[in-house]
């Protein structure tokens, strides 16, 4: 996911909402994000996965495949610790060089 788009949670079909209209909610503080939950019919949230919540169907659907297919494999700004992602580097095509780009140091990849 990105900040480059928002969606109303819990909608099926999804309901998209321009990510402008929920930085200003945001700007405006509690009474922002309350009016634009209370105009939209739920929460607004930009279109990432936070700790803890459910991957995306499509994620599990591509995952294996895309992994298997992939020319080279480039990783950014994670730890390497959480599941589901800290197995995926060992889950690559075996010929793909792999990148991590991060702040610290994360993990080993034998």
């Amino acid at each position: 996911g990105n900040f480059d788009a928002a969606h109303v949670i819990d909608t099926h079909p999804e309901r998209e909402v321009d990510i402008s209209e929920l930085k200003a909610a945001l700007d405006d503080g509690p009474a922002g994000w309350q009016a634009l939950r209370n105009q939209k019919g739920n929460l607004v949230k930009p279109k990432i996965v936070f700790f803890g919540e459910q991957l995306p169907e499509r994620f599990a659907m591509l995952c294996q495949e895309d992994l298997q297919s992939c020319d080279m494999l480039i990783v950014f700004g994670t730890s390497l610790v959480v599941h589901p992602f800290a197995g995926l580097v060992g889950e690559a095509n075996a010929a793909a060089p792999r990148l991590l780009v991060n702040r610290e140091p994360a993990g080993t990849y034998d």
